[in-house]
């Protein structure tokens, strides 16, 4: 009898200690690439030059224009933005060449930004 008053609470004491090691991760600690993704108010020379600037104008510039594309001033890349190839491009659709064409893609959240950016009829702020 002494036995069993014993092992009940070594049972208890031991799932306790199971179980209280467990821990629940919310997304943002498992994934933390995947944040927040702010597409309000996006502006061209604030937000998406820098970015043309650093991954589209080695290429894309009045002296290279790889592939026929000059994304070099506002009104080059407000053309590409109207005519569904800027987006088409970045987002790997379907029919569009995939920008970069080497490498990953650009983060969701980019792609979110000129998305919104051209949904907003591509103004020049």
């Amino acid at each position: 009898m002494e036995l069993k008053k014993v092992v009940g609470p070594i049972y208890l004491l031991t799932a306790m200690s199971v179980f209280s090691n467990c821990y629940y991760d919310n997304r943002q600690d498992l994934f933390p690439e995947i944040t927040t993704c702010d597409t309000t108010n996006v502006s061209y020379s604030a937000d998406l030059l820098p970015i043309l600037e650093g991954q589209c104008l080695g290429c894309h510039n009045n002296s290279s224009q790889q592939g026929n594309v000059n994304l070099e001033g506002y009104d080059n890349v407000r053309a590409y933005a109207q005519n569904g190839r800027l987006y088409g491009s970045i987002a790997w659709l379907n029919g569009y060449a995939a920008m970069p064409p080497a490498g990953s893609q650009l983060p969701s959240c980019t792609i979110e930004m000129f998305k919104a950016w051209i949904d907003a009829r591509a103004p020049n702020n």
